[in-house]
């Protein structure tokens, strides 16, 4: 019987292959911004989220850790799986599961089945909210808590607007290829890069000084100079502290109210 000869491979591209295969294995595998998960969205073993000095973490032992130079917030499951897992249910629940595909743990459920939305905040917690209150369409498959008043002092986000922040003229949130704005002209549009605007709120030259505002129930609108409303989305009954997220699908999407966060646990 032959022996196979296997080829000689130099130890410096050995070590580029080897390297390689690290990175994809501890590489997050959220499928938006690096402080954002939402439904759908799975953070691998060794994954994490990721803001200023803030990072939370779905660890090798198992254990989900909140690291923010404070009170931080930790799981307490380590050694309890293998190769965890942290995803974003459609009921506003964090899980773990471990390899074999078992729950070792979760956050408490929402109101009922949606989308929902988990962000590091500035502040360095982690905040689940929803489910979506708004969005822009998703152009992919076009044919064409309660109230806190923490949240009036939470600092802006490139990709994040909170409940009581506001976007003022020419102002922008954005993500890769995708940029949402306040224009000077009072529209507020949605825009794809090297593509231009995708959708707008129609609101061209219907006011001066226009700013954008998220309020504390969930409701967008834009406002002229003379606090007078041009554009609004759908008014919800239910008061809390909500999130606008521009998010790398294309869509800009309203979540909320809050139903769970590391500061409360």
């Amino acid at each position: 019987m032959a022996t196979a000869i296997l080829p000689s491979i130099p130890n410096a591209s050995l070590l580029v292959i080897l390297s390689s295969i690290l990175i994809l294995l501890t590489a997050p595998s959220t499928a938006n911004d690096s402080n954002v998960l939402v439904t759908g969205d799975v953070l691998a073993t060794d994954g994490q989220l990721s803001y200023l000095g803030y990072s939370f973490v779905m660890q090798g032992d198992c254990n989900l850790v909140l690291y923010n130079k404070g009170n931080g917030f930790q799981s307490n499951t380590h050694g309890e799986g293998v190769n965890c897992t942290l995803a974003l249910s459609d009921r506003g629940q964090f899980i773990i599961k471990s390899a074999d595909g078992s729950t070792v743990w979760t956050t408490p459920p929402g109101p009922k089945k949606g989308n929902y939305a988990a962000i590091l905040r500035p502040d360095s917690n982690v905040v689940i909210y929803g489910p979506t209150v708004w969005s822009t369409p998703d152009f992919r498959f076009a044919a064409t808590g309660a109230y806190s008043s923490e949240a009036m002092n939470i600092p802006m986000v490139k990709n994040v607007l909170f409940s009581s922040q506001i976007l003022y003229n020419n102002s922008t949130l954005a993500t890769r290829d995708y940029t949402f704005i306040m224009k000077y002209d009072c529209n507020l549009a949605l825009i794809k890069a090297a593509q231009g605007v995708i959708w707008d709120s129609g609101t061209q030259g219907k006011g001066q000084h226009c700013f954008l505002r998220l309020d504390h129930r969930g409701q967008l609108a834009v406002v002229d100079d003379r606090y007078k409303i041009v554009w609004a989305s759908k008014p919800i009954s239910s008061e809390g502290a909500y999130a606008l997220i521009v998010q790398i699908n294309g869509q800009a999407v309203v979540y909320g109210p809050v139903v769970w966060s590391t500061s409360s646990s």
